[in-house]
């Protein structure tokens, strides 16, 4: 073979080679996002081939931490609540905070759980409560269904509506729950109650939706799921970790809110942009809906600098304040 033809035959390998390398998009989210996102990540990449989504589940605050504090470049972060972005990523590592679904709060249990079958809307303070059941929850330093299940439990408890059950109802449960037993996040928290570790948890309407578990539904004075309720929540509050290096920060109860951006030195923001468009379009809505979501729409931001072009028609300006946590 000639040199000529050697040339030739390198340029087109060379071509080839070009044509068929995929760009990774990173996403950094909270782990109740890692079915839809990973059905989401499959529908994109089948629309554009050049496009690998990576996933990288975590709980929200240490979604945010990899960013803020240990560097790590992402394309996208998405959290379980939208304040984090604000508390953690605005000015320092990101402009705008898209606020794109709200959940629940359920009780979940299975089969193997014990009093499964008696367990009712008004006996649950009690059954939780009882000698040798395992109650599981999450760290509220690193995931926000961690703090979120005990402001259930506080608004539960000043309710009034359980009587002498709801009585130190918090202090109650987190003794029930054992050091074994409080994880990093509700994907770990879901293991322990699919491999009978625990009876019971309280988790997102849409993770237990999405597993097939046992629900009982809560009322929404105290489940987290009304706007209407803002005000209300808010009289519970927990402290928890949010930042390296200071101390603890006062979270402030709010229903619950997913919130997105794309940090601002994101490898691939274009890339990153066309994979938010799809989730907060029409396809992207009717895969949260379908997983147990409630998809916000219009997508709506407060803090909106720096919105990128693809998502300007999608996402509107409000000048309310989305429900948030506030240290």
């Amino acid at each position: 073979m000639n040199l000529r033809a050697l040339c030739l035959l390198s340029a087109l390998c060379s071509f080839s080679a070009c044509k068929s390398r995929t760009t990774e998009v990173v996403v950094f989210h909270a782990s109740s996002l890692s079915a839809v996102l990973g059905e989401a990540a499959e529908a994109f990449a089948k629309a554009n081939p050049q496009v690998r989504v990576r996933l990288e589940p975590s709980g929200s605050q240490v979604a945010t931490r990899k960013v803020s504090e240990l560097g790590m470049r992402a394309d996208i972060v998405a959290v379980a609540d939208a304040a984090l972005i604000d508390k953690m990523m605005i000015p320092s590592h990101a402009t705008w905070n898209a606020v794109f679904a709200t959940n629940e709060i359920v009780i979940a249990h299975k089969d193997h759980s014990k009093w499964t079958e008696q367990i009712a809307a008004q006996n649950w303070p009690e059954l939780l409560t009882r000698a040798g059941l395992r109650l599981g929850r999450a760290d509220p330093d690193t995931a926000p269904i961690g703090y979120q299940t005990l402001m259930v439990w506080q608004l539960a408890e000043a309710s009034g509506a359980y009587g002498a059950a709801g009585a130190q109802l918090t202090e109650r449960l987190m003794a029930q729950c054992s050091k074994d037993h409080v994880v990093h996040d509700e994907a770990e928290l879901l293991a322990l109650l699919e491999s009978r570790s625990i009876d019971y948890a309280f988790l997102f309407r849409s993770t237990a939706e999405d597993h097939h578990l046992k629900i009982l539904a809560l009322p929404p004075e105290i489940n987290l799921s009304r706007q209407d309720q803002s005000e209300h929540y808010k009289r519970a509050q927990v402290e928890i970790r949010m930042k390296q290096g200071q101390g603890a920060a006062r979270v402030v109860g709010a229903p619950v809110t997913y919130g997105l951006t794309i940090p601002s030195r994101a490898p691939h923001p274009d890339l990153a942009a066309g994979f938010a468009a799809f989730l907060f379009g029409e396809p992207g809505r009717r895969l949260f809906e379908r997983r147990g979501f409630h998809p916000v729409s219009p997508v709506q931001c407060q803090a909106c600098e720096g919105l990128p072009t693809k998502l300007r028609s999608i996402v509107v300006s409000t000048a309310v304040p989305a429900p948030a946590t506030s240290p």
